[in-house]
């Protein structure tokens, strides 16, 4: 990971780009960094870049900032912030619904799998609830 950030700071506008990396960014380098760290279960460092991320992608961005928010969500979870968890993730459900992307529903799914343990708390009510009334 450091690495690939001291890459992307020592580029400059110009510099000649393999075609793969051309859409590669700061923000999706915090992106990047947001989901190790969620899948590490370092989740305040997740949060830091995940917010970051999510700062600097542009809104015609949106599956890749459903997919953030997700890691989002996740980290605040994992954070113990179970409102703002399902608060979130109510909101990237509601995005993977209109946009119908397999991907984008994965993600919610792992999220709500992740919700099992706190499956009779009252947030966790209200966001199936909202998520049961998309359809």
């Amino acid at each position: 990971l450091v690495r690939a950030e001291r890459a992307l700071e020592a580029a400059r506008p110009g510099d000649e780009v393999p075609h793969w990396a051309r859409f590669f960014d700061e923000a999706q380098l915090a992106d990047e960094f947001g989901h190790c760290h969620r899948d590490l279960q370092q989740f305040r460092a997740a949060a830091q870049h995940a917010e970051r991320s999510l700062q600097l992608r542009a809104p015609v961005y949106a599956r890749s900032r459903l997919f953030c928010r997700v890691v989002l969500a996740t980290a605040r979870l994992g954070l113990g912030e179970l409102d703002q968890a399902c608060q979130l993730a109510a909101e990237a459900a509601g995005q993977a619904a209109e946009m119908r992307s397999v991907r984008a529903t994965e993600y919610v799914r792992d999220f709500e799998r992740r919700l099992e343990p706190y499956r009779d708390a009252a947030p966790v009510r209200g966001y199936r609830d909202k998520v049961a009334a998309l359809g």
